[in-house]
């Protein structure tokens, strides 16, 4: 029996009747040890482990009497899986297989991502939703152009929240903002919304039919301690109103200047003041706006 794998020469002799003897020579291959097999990617992941676009696996074995075959080049470019692998095997020239496999995380899909923004006065509110899978959300970075004091865009956040308000601007002057998604495989989602801060109207919308009473609302005009609201309707005011926050529920019906109104169908304009100290002060800012709506 032999031991080690080995390469032997051996002979026979072969005695026959009559006192003949014949002798043959021949080689022996003797291999007892096992083949080995490795499985190798052609690159390593693309960010932190996981990969994001098709990788592919080789096999390579070794053996004491050569490799005969192995599985050939697989190729994997999906679905995103937190866990697969590539395996094949070897097969060395005594006929002994081994096998290998080449484990991964895969996820070539961009994060998904919308984004808004708000202007106020003084400020831009930019807010978003991010989502990806199954590869984790990494992170969120906002830049903005113009950067801080007229400068190229830059940098303004990067985290993982969900909003950034931005108080850093200039009333009058138009910002775009670039809403970047990034998960940990790597990939790789934008979005650009732009906005100009200012005093504004914001609901409903100017010009918007509406079917019922709105809430009107506008922009928060620091350091107002009330605002002054008044409703139109064709030249003669129907309604004035002054509520301490920056919104205000129209009714069906009301009372104003001695008389009863309803909201009826029509054409609305309507009006903000901001008011500073006590009302009775009757000490007003520059209008936050105007605009009409129309009731069906």
């Amino acid at each position: 029996m032999y031991s080690t794998d080995q390469v032997t020469p051996l002979s026979c002799s072969v005695s026959f009747t009559g006192g003949t003897t014949s002798t043959l020579s021949f080689t022996l291959h003797v291999e007892v040890s096992t083949p080995t097999a490795t499985a190798t990617p052609d690159r390593p992941p693309d960010a932190n482990g996981w990969y994001n676009h098709p990788v592919t696996m080789t096999l390579a074995g070794s053996a004491f009497s050569g490799i005969a075959s192995c599985t050939a080049p697989q190729t994997y470019a999906g679905p995103a899986t937190t866990s697969t692998a590539l395996a094949g095997s070897c097969t060395d020239n005594a006929g002994k297989t081994a096998g290998a496999s080449f484990p991964f995380r895969y996820d070539a899909t961009p994060p998904s991502l919308t984004a808004t923004s708000q202007p106020a006065d003084g400020s831009v509110n930019v807010s978003w939703q991010a989502s990806a899978g199954p590869a984790p959300l990494e992170w969120v970075q906002v830049s903005r152009d113009p950067g801080a004091s007229g400068a190229a865009a830059g940098v303004v956040y990067q985290g993982a929240g969900r909003s950034y308000d931005d108080k850093r601007v200039r009333n009058g002057t138009r910002y775009t903002y670039t809403i970047t998604a990034m998960d940990q495989a790597g990939n790789v989602s934008r979005r650009t919304v732009s906005a100009k801060p200012g005093m504004r109207l914001l609901t409903p919308a100017a010009g918007a039919r509406l079917g019922a009473p709105p809430t009107l609302s506008w922009t928060a005009i620091p350091k107002a301690s009330y605002y002054n609201v008044q409703l139109f309707k064709g030249g003669s005011k129907i309604l004035s109103a002054w509520p301490t926050t920056a919104s205000f529920k129209l009714a069906r019906r009301w009372t104003f200047a001695g008389r009863r109104h309803r909201l009826a169908a029509g054409r609305y304009r309507w009006y903000v003041w901001p008011g500073y100290g006590a009302q009775s002060a009757n000490k007003y800012g520059k209008p936050v706006g105007h605009a009409t709506f129309v009731i069906r």
